[in-house]
């Protein structure tokens, strides 16, 4: 199809064992994934459910059998601004087992001094898990267990994420008095 005629994507989920993913292909190429349901993610765009290709599926399998490589060769659409592009494709060399800052990201993505907007980059990506934005973390949360902050599809999912690649992770100590 082209661009003045789109075709409709499908939408199908597939069950990591700790969570499920609702993912959207045109194609092959994921456009988006997320922990939500199919409805909350195509916020009431089109799209018929159907079964997800074959190469995302087996992907899929892969990375939950420890073979990390396949996802990173899914075809996805990296959408936004080309400098929200750029990152998101530098998300996408940041082997699994490893964690690497917003800062490290941005400079890794060619773009220094750009850490919230690394930031921004994950906290808005369309296409979790196939852009594994959940192996950035801040820079105070990087230790012997890392801590995994904020994520998209909530802080649990992305601890359990990290610990399925091998990544220690440690739980956030809040201070009572203060609720920080």
């Amino acid at each position: 199809m082209d661009s003045q005629h789109p075709s409709t994507p499908v939408g199908g989920s597939y069950d990591l064992g700790f969570a499920r993913l609702a993912v959207f292909c045109d194609g092959d190429t994921v456009i988006a994934s997320g922990f939500q349901s199919l409805d909350e993610i195509a916020a009431g765009r089109p799209y018929t459910e159907g079964d997800l290709p074959e190469t995302v599926t087996q992907a899929l399998a892969a990375w939950q059998d420890g073979q990390w490589e396949p996802l990173m060769t899914v075809p996805v659409r990296y959408a936004g601004t080309p400098k929200l592009a750029q990152l998101r494709r530098a998300m996408r060399t940041v082997p699994a087992g490893q964690v690497v800052t917003y800062s490290d990201l941005a400079a890794s993505a060619g773009l220094p001094g750009l850490s919230r907007l690394a930031g921004r980059a994950c906290s808005e990506n369309p296409c979790l898990l196939f852009v594994p934005c959940h192996r950035i973390v801040a820079a105070g949360n990087v230790g012997p267990q890392v801590i995994a902050g904020s994520y998209a599809g909530s802080e649990t999912v992305k601890a359990l994420l990290l610990e399925h690649e091998g990544v220690a992770v440690r739980t956030r100590q809040r201070d009572k008095a203060s609720g920080f």
